[in-house]
């Protein structure tokens, strides 16, 4: 069962101000929608939509298009869940709204004629970005991991040098190319983040700099790698990190089979 593409969802104060920071940092707008209140931004695999008075509730939302919308409602029904907003079919599309166990906001949605917007010589892999990874605060890994594996994600490891050493307070997750990481007691700020992992930390902050976006945590490393923090003008968390033992962007599940 396939969730689609995902699309982490903000709302924002001004989408024109938030759009041109992100920009800045890289991205490029792939659709607007809602008389320009809404922009569709993407670098590399990151797909990003901020919204300016649209989003309902107004909180993040991680919103999947274009996937088995019935499949994963039945399966959540038959599990005893209860839905935000309850499955509903129409002229316009099928899609339901339901909370993970941490309360977050989940918005699965198929609309007739939607496809997935690209932007021009989009990098394939985003080299200087990295692979971006949605991450969660949870208070139990397990339980909220056990949630998405209902819409068909699948437990994940990164594979390192040193061979692999799960952590019971983190739960790596994949459905597709959608990447949700789950953490117990390690985000800092504690609150949804995009966390981009393997990216050249220099040339990213090199960028930061040069448009002067501001660091809320400045570069720092050691011999295990290195790391900084930025916030968005909204106050969203976006963390860029790359450590030496990983070899690269590969996941695989905990039978060995090749995830990404």
């Amino acid at each position: 069962m396939t969730v689609g593409w995902l699309e982490t969802s903000f709302p924002v104060k001004d989408v024109g101000v938030t759009r041109g920071w992100y920009e800045k940092l890289g991205f490029q707008a792939v659709s607007t929608a809602d008389a320009g209140k809404s922009v569709t931004m993407q670098a590399g695999e990151c797909r990003l939509a901020l919204y300016e008075g649209v989003l309902g509730p107004a909180e993040p939302q991680l919103i999947f298009w274009q996937g088995d919308v019935e499949g994963c409602a039945e399966t959540l029904t038959k599990a005893g869940v209860t839905f935000e907003q309850a499955l509903k079919t129409n002229d316009k599309g099928t899609a339901f709204m339901v909370r993970d166990p941490d309360g977050q906001l989940i918005y699965v949605i198929r609309e007739p004629g939607v496809t997935k917007d690209m932007p021009a010589a989009a990098p394939v892999p985003d080299l200087e970005r990295g692979f971006v990874q949605v991450s969660l605060p949870v208070k139990d890994p397990n339980r909220t991991a056990a949630f998405y594996e209902m819409l068909g994600f699948r437990r994940s490891v990164v594979l390192d040098k040193e061979g692999v050493t799960p952590d019971p307070r983190v739960a790596a997750l994949t459905n597709g190319e959608c990447r949700i990481c789950l953490y117990q007691g390690y985000l800092d700020p504690d609150e949804l983040q995009l966390n981009f992992w393997q990216g050249d930390i220099d040339a990213v902050a090199a960028r930061v700099r040069e448009h002067d976006l501001g660091f809320l945590r400045e570069p720092h490393g050691d011999d295990k790698g290195a790391a900084f923090m930025l916030t968005d003008p909204d106050g969203r968390p976006i963390f860029f990190i790359n450590m030496g033992k990983y070899t690269a962007a590969n996941f695989v599940s905990e039978t060995g089979e090749m995830l990404a």
